[in-house]
């Protein structure tokens, strides 16, 4: 009762517009009040939250996703992407999907991946006569594609969260990207194909491009390489994989010579932003679950769904839906924060381990995350494109297809995202 009457304050607020900060706090006073807690101990519930070495990787991560736009990189990769995938049909559609896969290896955010690298993007699918609405509607999809890939900030919000090793998610959303990529190429070259478009004609392959563009982006295309290589190797800690991200970000761009005292002071104050925000969101879902959880809600969720659904794929085939309505309304790190904890009791009792579960519910908060109501993606992707999100979304939708397509392999195919770190772990 306790906790359904927080859910109901949180959101009533949030359709008020009241800010997320702000809701959530209220609604966890009254929760605390109505326990018979004095609100001092809100405080203290909160710095525990916050209390845990683990918790660097975030503004580490971000930083070295800022510090990359920063400096110059995002350009060599998508001129590296160019030259390797530019022949396929869909041509530069194409092309922006593979530069987001390797730029999805240096920066544990989407929204990183859409202003920074999609601005790129779009402005050479502009410059050869594809629709505006067709290239942010590309964009806007492939840019999913950046947390599930390592480094990932909405993997490391969930294990901590959940208390799941941070390594094996982020090795079990490897093999979980490729497999949306894939599918959002084959629609991409399925489309094209059909349609018959002219804008969208294939480039032609030359070898010596390719072997150029890699020389010359080669401190760039390196990262992922050394990032990736220093978790399955196990030389690192998430945290610790952070910082090196970080200082290779600052080393590249020094090495390319673009990052000027403004554009480091820049993405030093964004990281410092998005990091407070994301700190005390943890902080505050950490407090309103000491709640939930003397309430038991996640035994009794589990014991519910067990009661009325006996068949697993029903199970999980609700929660996905559950979960798309959820990113539709609550940013990604908000949801995995306050509902991750009950949902994972629920999703074990049928037969999904916690890397999987982390992984699908990632994936379906990023889908909402450019869908209406409240996909901030949508007004990102609008802003960099120069349309209305109205435009965006008209074009968007054929999209959802792959997308849905790729979310369904998450959560049926198990090897998907148990393989990879099962192969490295048991070693």
């Amino acid at each position: 009762m306790i906790s359904l009457t927080m859910l109901v304050i949180s959101v009533a607020l949030f359709l008020v517009r009241v800010p997320v900060s702000i809701s959530l706090g209220i609604a966890t006073l009254v929760g605390f009040l109505m326990i018979g807690l004095p609100a001092t101990v809100i405080p203290s519930r909160m710095i525990d939250g916050v209390d845990g070495f683990a918790l660097l990787a975030v503004p580490f991560f971000i930083l070295a996703g800022n510090l990359m736009n920063a400096g110059g990189v995002t350009e060599r990769i998508f001129a590296f992407a160019r030259a390797v995938v530019g022949w396929i049909s869909g041509g530069l559609a194409q092309v922006n999907i593979v530069a987001s896969i390797i730029f999805a290896g240096m920066s544990g955010s989407a929204l990183a991946d859409l202003a920074g690298l999609g601005a790129v993007e779009m402005r050479a699918m502009k410059k050869n006569g594809y629709p505006v609405g067709f290239s942010a509607a590309v964009t806007l999809s492939s840019c999913t594609i950046g947390p599930l890939i390592p480094p990932s900030i909405i993997l490391v919000i969930y294990g901590l969260a959940t208390n799941t090793s941070i390594g094996q998610l982020f090795l079990g959303g490897v093999v979980a990207g490729l497999v949306v990529a894939a599918a959002l190429m084959i629609f991409v070259y399925a489309y094209v194909r059909i349609s018959g478009v002219e804008w969208a004609k294939p480039e032609p392959f030359v070898f010596s491009k390719v072997v150029d563009t890699a020389i010359h982006g080669a401190p760039a295309l390196l990262a992922p390489v050394i990032i990736l290589g220093s978790l399955v190797l196990g030389v690192t800690t998430p945290s610790e994989l952070g910082a090196i991200a970080t200082a290779y970000a600052l080393l590249v761009g020094l090495l390319y010579r673009q990052i000027t005292w403004r554009r480091l002071y820049e993405a030093l104050v964004n990281t410092v932003v998005m990091t407070s925000v994301i700190m005390y969101l943890f902080a505050i879902a950490t407090a309103m679950n000491f709640v939930i959880a003397r309430e038991r809600v996640a035994h009794h969720a589990a014991e519910l769904m067990s009661s009325y659904i006996t068949s697993p794929f029903v199970g999980i085939l609700l929660v996905n839906l559950f979960l798309l309505v959820v990113g539709m309304f609550l940013e990604g790190p908000v949801a995995i924060l306050i509902i991750a904890p009950i949902l994972l009791t629920v999703v074990q009792e049928l037969g999904m381990g916690p890397v999987q579960f982390g992984v699908m519910l990632s994936f379906n908060l990023l889908i909402g995350m450019i869908t209406p109501p409240m996909g901030i993606g949508l007004f990102v992707g609008a802003k960099v494109a120069g349309t209305t999100p109205e435009n965006v979304l008209k074009a968007s939708l054929p999209f959802f297809v792959p997308l849905i397509a790729g979310l369904l392999i998450i959560s049926f195919v198990p090897g998907v995202t148990t393989w990879l770190p099962g192969l490295v772990f048991s070693r």
